[in-house]
């Protein structure tokens, strides 16, 4: 079930509601070049397993129930939902004028979102939904699903909500909401490629990467699990096993040989290690 209404000039409303069996995938085309430039704020409901989608090159975000993130409409993404189960999706579409026309005495934080997201297209704002904003969610949503929905009734609920919502930003630092900006993302693809050109070698340490990309072991260690969902080590070592089993498959190359060639000084380290990840002995691939 899936619906659009357009309110106004400048302001839309996309809800849609999933329950399916299998994998889905809810994906945001950018706008026409000529279009105004924007912000989606999208509403997600349970389930707590989805997955947000920033680039075409898959990286991907965890979102859990009642959160909420900010992006341009000029931005591509995807929203993953699992199999076996249902969630709510409500998408407030707006221009950048409607904005700035519609939430007066917020103007310093706007600016804020908009130089943030606008000018990055590839960035998004995630924090979890208010308890306040709760009940003004589930008000739009209930109007929203209706056959015949109150056009005036949506569009004060929009206001309160979006009210609500960007009210907490800038928020406190204590309780920032993760931004993942561009530049970490483009980062984190190149931290990426270093480690596959590490396969025949040993794994750089996080020091050295950190050095390297010029960010923190923190934020290098956080950002790169954000985007890949798992720690560089388990990436690391799943694509040298990966590497392995075409060697010994495709290549022909021995298990010895193999091992020496992906850094090993113990062929029986390999072998424990390649069972670990494709639980078959790497011999039996022969």
């Amino acid at each position: 079930m899936h619906s659009l209404i357009v309110l106004e000039d400048g302001l839309a409303l996309h809800y849609a509601y999933l329950s399916s069996h299998e994998k889905v995938e809810l994906v945001q085309l950018p706008r026409r070049a000529e279009s105004e430039t924007g912000l989606s704020v999208c509403f997600l409901l349970p389930p707590s397993a989805i997955k947000l989608v920033l680039t075409d090159r898959h990286s991907m975000l965890p979102l859990s129930a009642n959160h909420i993130f900010l992006a341009s409409n000029n931005a591509k993404f995807s929203i993953r939902i699992p199999e076996e189960t249902f969630t709510h999706w409500l998408m407030v579409l707006m221009t950048q004028a409607w904005l700035r026309q519609n939430l007066t005495g917020m103007e310093e934080k706007i600016r804020s979102i908009e130089q943030f997201l606008v000018e990055s297209p590839d960035a998004v704002l995630t924090d979890k939904l208010r308890p306040a904003a709760s009940p003004l969610l589930e008000q739009v949503v209930s109007e929203q699903k209706k056959s015949k929905p109150n056009v005036p009734s949506l569009r004060a609920g929009v206001l309160l909500l979006l009210s609500a919502t960007i009210g907490q930003w800038p928020a406190p630092a204590a309780s920032r909401p993760t931004m993942l900006k561009a530049w970490h993302v483009q980062t984190i693809h190149q931290v990426e490629e270093r480690l596959l050109q590490s396969l025949e070698d040993t794994l750089p340490s996080q020091k050295q990467l950190a050095r390297e990309f010029a960010l923190s072991e923190s934020t290098l260690k956080r950002h790169f699990k954000a985007v890949y969902g798992r720690t560089m080590y388990d990436y690391y070592l799943q694509k040298k096993m990966e590497l392995a089993k075409r060697l010994i498959q495709e290549k022909k190359i021995t298990v010895t040989e193999t091992a020496y060639r992906l850094g090993y000084e113990k062929v029986s380290a390999f072998i424990s290690m390649f069972k670990k990840v494709h639980k078959v002995l790497p011999g039996s691939l022969k």
